[in-house]
């Protein structure tokens, strides 16, 4: 009975396992969508032996997941031959190597060189780099890329009357830099460098050393300056180093207006941006010595512009004109060295230009600014003349008073005393000024200074020719023959002067015309000029005063008789 009892369970069992899933079947499952996590139903946790049996079934029946592939390396950027590009306006021809993408000439088609030539701002005789917005070379790994040929590319900007050139370089680690240059039609461009797979490290352009290409005689010159640096602050302070002045770099940190490389006529020079940092360098550089073996050291700077990762500036080669300068950015202008005279400089310069206009020659021109200081000044000149003639009339009486005290103003304090209060008393009796003579003179001084300066440092006087010999009257005469007229008239213009004074003051006056003489003969030959025409002018009113005057020879002291 009970084994029946079990049977008939065991086939109620089955049949209930059998038909319990088509009676009532499971609900349908909602495949989860993609991307969507499925959470894990709660289970109760299994046995270690389930888990590691469970384990090895996975692992024997799950397919094998293929690795995933490394990073892809970027491809380097070369190009495959060297090539130089020229782009070129009606100002200037500038000539880019994409070897390093660095500037290898910028030839100004307005001005020449010593050779008749278009003037070339990058210096590249020996021992000069040849190239200049070159890489940093203080940096290994812009160095190493201002070696390689970098691909580039140009664009045409029409509508801004702009050309744009693109160099790029990367090498198999992917550093590499890219290098922009946008010229347009006026002296500045834009050019900016980046650097890629390391902008954490500072970008930097180097300008110098040296600028143009001056000929031996330049070089040597001691009025002619080439190759010093020169920047200027925000607020308007310009300071300059010597080519052989620095030691060691100086940083002049950021917040520059412009820093730069200059001669007495030209500029090549960074605009910067606000946050680039500007430091001068000090260059040493081996030339060989014409004829021989041995090395001379040159002793140059340089100028570097460095910013983070990138750097974009504005550049300036081009030269020292003061209307283009202050048309760059406020105060450039003052760039132009004209000293401590530039207040008499540059009306001298405008006065120049004007006369220019209608002259059409700068010889000339000084000339005729010659003629015009000399009537200004003949006022002064003729109290002048008048001065010495009556200290001409005087002088038998101030003899009297020195031979007096001849034999004690040597040895007695009291007694020179004495005798400068009977001149004193002489010279008011009589109405005499002994300064008044002094005062032309004194004011001339500084004109010729600023004649001096407009002259070395003008860009409109470099080269310009006078007539006959005289093709540039910013350097000296080639035969000496305007310094030698220019003593000779002096001498004559000394002998036409009243004679005073002591007999040493006269030995010294004596001696005047040959110092003065032999001071000028290296001088800019417009100076000479100047200087020449002066003197003929000078000796040409004493000869008319003399001669329409009562201020003649013996004249005056004919009037005291009567």
């Amino acid at each position: 009975m009970d084994i029946k009892r079990l049977l008939i369970a065991t086939a109620i069992s089955a049949a209930i396992l059998i038909l319990w899933p088509k009676i009532f079947p499971p609900p349908k499952t909602v495949p989860a969508p993609a991307g969507a996590v499925k959470a894990p139903a709660a289970t109760a946790a299994p046995s270690p032996a389930a888990t590691a049996v469970a384990a090895a079934a996975a692992l024997a029946t799950a397919p094998e997941k293929p690795a995933s592939p490394p990073p892809a390396a970027l491809a380097p950027i070369r190009a495959e031959e060297a090539a130089n590009l020229v782009i070129a306006n009606s100002i200037y021809e500038a000539k880019l190597s994409n070897r390093g993408g660095e500037l290898l000439s910028f030839r100004l088609k307005r001005y020449q060189d010593s050779k008749k030539a278009g003037l070339d701002l990058v210096r590249h005789e020996e021992p000069f780099p040849g190239g200049s917005l070159r890489l940093d070379p203080a940096d290994a790994s812009l160095a190493r890329a201002s070696k390689e040929l970098f691909r580039h590319e140009v664009k045409e900007i029409p509508e801004k009357k702009q050309v744009a050139v693109t160099f790029t370089f990367r090498d198999e680690s992917g550093h590499g830099v890219v290098r922009t240059y946008v010229f347009g039609p006026s002296y500045p461009f834009r050019t900016s460098v980046q650097r890629t797979g390391q902008e954490s490290k500072p970008a930097s352009l180097v300008i110098g050393p040296g600028i143009g290409n001056p000929s031996k005689e330049e070089v040597q010159s001691y009025y002619t300056k080439p190759g010093g640096t020169v920047f200027m602050r925000t607020g308007g302070k310009i300071d300059r180093e010597a080519k052989d002045g620095l030691k060691e770099p100086l940083e002049l940190g950021t917040g520059l207006v412009a820093a730069g490389v200059e001669d007495n006529y030209f500029l090549t020079a960074f605009l910067p941006p606000a946050n680039a940092s500007v430091t001068l360098r000090p260059v040493m550089l081996e030339k060989t010595v014409e004829g021989s073996d041995k090395k001379e050291t040159l002793h140059e700077s340089e100028v570097v512009l460095s910013a983070p990762g990138s750097i974009e500036t504005e550049i300036y080669l081009g030269p020292k004109d003061l209307d283009i300068l202050a048309s760059i950015r406020p105060g450039m202008d003052r760039m132009i060295d004209f000293g401590w005279f530039s207040i008499l400089a540059k009306p001298l310069l405008f006065s120049l230009r004007w006369i220019h206009g209608w002259a059409g020659n700068w010889g000339l021109s000084i000339i005729i600014i010659t003629i015009i200081i000399k009537i200004l000044l003949f006022p002064l000149t003729y109290k002048q003349l008048v001065s010495m003639k009556k200290m001409s009339v005087l002088q038998p009486k101030i003899e009297t008073i020195r031979t007096k005290y001849a034999t004690k103003v040597k040895t007695d304090p009291q007694a020179r005393l004495k005798m400068n209060e009977e001149m004193m008393a002489l010279y008011k009796t009589e109405n005499v000024n002994p300064a008044s003579g002094c005062i032309p003179l004194v004011l001339q001084m500084p004109i010729l200074f600023a004649f001096y300066m407009v002259l070395a440092h003008s860009i409109e006087l470099r080269h310009a020719p006078f007539w006959l010999w005289v093709q540039d009257l910013s350097t000296k005469d080639p035969y000496y023959v305007t310094p030698i007229l220019m003593t000779i008239t002096m001498w004559m213009q000394q002998q036409l002067t009243p004679q005073v004074g002591d007999p040493t003051q006269k030995k010294i006056l004596a001696i005047m015309p040959w110092v003065f003489g032999f001071m000028f003969k290296d001088m800019p030959s417009g100076l000479v000029l100047y200087w020449l025409v002066q003197n003929v002018l000078t000796i040409a009113q004493q000869l008319l005063l003399d001669r329409y005057t009562d201020l003649g020879p013996n004249k005056g002291a004919k009037r005291k008789q009567k």
